[in-house]
């Protein structure tokens, strides 16, 4: 159980722990907290927002009796509706507080393993040290996803047109973080752990031709340091920064390459329904493009890009770019999923694509080609 001493006590925030590390639909949320000094009274009701892999939900606590007639630390109680699975943040809505994380119950985790998985991630900065009656406040940043995750989505497809005939586009993509938040090197500098390497692989196989040869297949390994943001009024819930190499691996006139700094805010908006939109825009710097000087003309300076769903059901996502000469590009993805969630964004799902526009791979970069649909299956997203 975490407890929370006066230590903890803060003027102008909630200070919030668990008192119950797993969270389930049906179980009940105890909530041991401290109010702000600026709050003469405890408030009748709180409400908690539970959020994991696109799935939030809002719950009412309610304040329960007090233990001790002056005591500074009250419960609240109230109960989760919403199957979870993995990681839960917690936090409190419309007020200022730290945030928690907890483990699902329904994720299959045993309550012995879940509770040493809480008690073994980091501890949020500011509050106290975890000994004795000190809180263990968890914090989600980082430690959400295991150290190998997907990147982008992970696809086979297929599908057919008048210019190409029968092909296929797949893509791999992955990141790692190299820097576990539990490992000795982040004990000792511990913004290493928002350390990613990310690497990302797109082929046109062309399936239809003699001998099915790829026609080209794009290369793309990257670093970058990923951070959240505090996601409240106009502020990314999350950050991205850092620098991508993209090459379609070829020689000669056939060779393309670029390298790009580039910085990807991310917001989202969270529905009742348990559907989550968000604008993830990726906005990038040339830093080298010899092999395509005039990429700009057709790509711009930015990919808008667009998520909307659950991820235990329909996700649409979107992509669009504008270059500075009027060349657009547009993409849309819509998946639905066909097995349970292996974890966070990963199972099986069918997969339906349609592209329109400019450089499909790197080496037709300037060229426009036919709209392009196709169908198969993923297994991320």
């Amino acid at each position: 159980m975490m407890s929370i001493t006066h230590a903890s006590y803060s003027a102008d925030r909630w200070i919030i722990a668990s008192n119950n590390e797993l969270v389930g639909a049906g179980k009940k949320i105890s909530l041991e907290t401290v109010k702000p000094s600026s709050l003469a009274t405890w408030p009748e009701k709180l409400k908690l927002k539970l959020s994991a892999n696109g799935l939030s939900e809002e719950i009412e606590l309610t304040l329960a009796a007090p233990t001790q007639a002056n005591d500074v630390r009250r419960i609240y109680e109230g109960n989760s509706k919403e199957s979870f699975a993995g990681v839960v943040k917690a936090e409190l809505v419309g007020e200022t507080s730290n945030p928690l994380i907890m483990l699902a119950e329904a994720g299959g985790v045993p309550p012995q393993a879940a509770a040493s998985a809480l008690h073994a991630s980091p501890v949020a900065a500011d509050a106290p040290e975890a000994n004795g009656d000190s809180p263990t406040i968890v914090l989600a940043k980082p430690g959400e996803e295991p150290p190998l995750s997907s990147n982008e989505p992970i696809y086979f497809l297929m599908g057919s047109n008048s210019e190409r005939g029968t092909d296929a586009r797949f893509q791999i993509s992955f990141k790692y973080r190299p820097f576990d938040p539990k490992g000795s090197m982040a004990g000792y500098a511990p913004f290493l752990s928002n350390v990613y390497f990310a690497y990302t692989q797109t082929t046109i196989w062309d399936i239809g031709g003699d001998s099915s040869p790829f026609e080209d297949t794009t290369y793309r390994p990257s670093l970058f340091y990923k951070w959240d943001g505090s996601g409240q009024n106009i502020w990314p819930a999350e950050w991205r920064a850092g620098v991508e190499h993209e090459s379609n691996g070829q020689a000669g006139l056939d060779s393309r390459s670029l390298n790009i700094a580039f910085v990807r805010p991310t917001w989202n908006i969270d529905f009742e329904n348990g559907k989550r939109l968000s604008f993830l825009p990726k906005i990038y710097q040339y830093i080298e493009k010899d092999d395509n000087s005039d990429i700009q003309k057709y790509r711009g300076y930015a990919d808008w890009q667009l998520r909307y769903g659950r991820e235990d059901g329909l996700i649409v996502s979107g992509l669009y770019r504008q270059g500075t000469r009027g060349y657009s590009t547009g993409q849309v993805d819509m998946s639905y999923p066909i097995s349970d969630r292996l974890f966070g964004r990963t199972g099986t799902f069918v997969h339906l694509q349609l592209f329109s526009g400019y450089g499909e791979t790197l080496l037709d970069y300037n060229q426009d080609r036919d709209t392009q649909l196709r169908i198969g299956l993923s297994v991320a997203r």
